[in-house]
């Protein structure tokens, strides 16, 4: 009585018992000196940072919008969503820091997390201070540990990626 008949490709390799053993023996190791080259050393603490950062996604997405009267002052809330897989450093800076103030100004974020940040605007004259061109921006980079909770400045000062968002600021006077 025939079997069936085998479909799909040949094995390759010999197939007599210590020949058979041998080959199989040099062939993982082979693919074990491949696997090991292409892995990063976990032993290295910048591996996640040399690493380019995934997307964040921020409500607003678009501007923040501050509404006159502009005598007292004003807070809007920006929410910033680690949309990604690997642990991120944000910092929110903005153009005008005498007015425009940003709580909190950075911190550390984990994967699929979010926060909800103050955007607050000082009292001010819009009629006799400049606000063309004023925004916040959003920076981010992976954190070098994947375990950090402490947000640290140098995150942004090393060779990592640093990906940037600008969130125009517009002020609406009437």
């Amino acid at each position: 009585m025939l079997g069936p008949k085998r479909v799909g490709p040949k094995r390759e390799g010999p197939t007599d018992g210590f020949r058979y053993q041998q080959h199989f023996k040099q062939r993982s190791q082979r693919s074990h000196i491949k696997h090991s080259q292409s892995q990063p050393d976990k032993s290295d603490n910048n591996s996640n940072a040399q690493l380019p950062p995934e997307n964040i996604a921020t409500i607003p997405t678009q501007k923040i919008v501050f509404n006159a009267p502009f005598d007292n002052g004003r807070t809007a809330w920006v929410e910033v969503f680690n949309t990604g897989t690997k642990r991120i450093g944000d910092a929110i800076k903005t153009t005008k820091p005498q007015r425009i103030n940003v709580n909190p100004p950075n911190g550390v974020l984990g994967p699929k997390k979010r926060v909800r940040v103050a955007i607050s605007c000082e009292a001010f004259d819009p009629g006799s201070e400049e606000t063309e061109g004023d925004r916040v921006t959003v920076q981010w980079t992976n954190t070098p540990d994947p375990d950090a909770n402490v947000f640290k400045p140098e995150w942004f000062q090393g060779d990592g990626m640093v990906r940037r968002k600008n969130l125009p600021i517009e002020y609406n006077i009437r």
